[in-house]
């Protein structure tokens, strides 16, 4: 009986450490994506910045919404990463300037509105040099 109770012990010890091992690598399969990856998707006139502008401008909420998600996420994403020049504080508060600029085009093509989304867009053209400037 003790065997029994022993291997069943074990057994379940087992099957949750291999659930658990499981759930890490499904997080760690999302890893966080790179200032430079998001350099290359965000700003620019092929950028999500521009394509949620274009959208909106032609009505089109509902890929302005998709877009907007996405942006969200990459706002989220960049002050997860060290930078690579100048000081921690002002990567701090530019990073924080960033997410908070595609958060609000999100929430702006959420409410389908069209000149918050145009502002946001504004103040993000706005914000690239201070941030470059200090850490590029």
């Amino acid at each position: 009986m003790r065997r029994l109770l022993g291997c069943l012990t074990i057994a379940a010890f087992a099957l949750t450490f291999g659930v658990t091992t499981a759930q890490d690598k499904k997080k760690d399969d999302k890893k966080n994506p790179t200032t430079k990856e998001i350099m290359k998707k965000v700003p620019g006139k092929e950028g999500l910045v521009a394509q949620i502008k274009t959208a909106a401008e032609g009505g089109k909420w509902e890929d302005a919404q998709k877009i907007g998600k996405q942006l969200k996420e990459y706002g989220e994403a960049l002050g997860k990463n060290k930078q690579k020049k100048g000081e921690k504080d002002s990567w701090e508060t530019q990073t924080k300037t960033f997410s908070e600029t595609m958060t609000a085009l999100a929430d702006a093509a959420d409410k389908k509105d069209k000149t918050a989304l145009t502002d946001a867009a504004k103040k993000f053209g706005g914000s690239c040099k201070a941030c470059h400037d200090a850490h590029k």
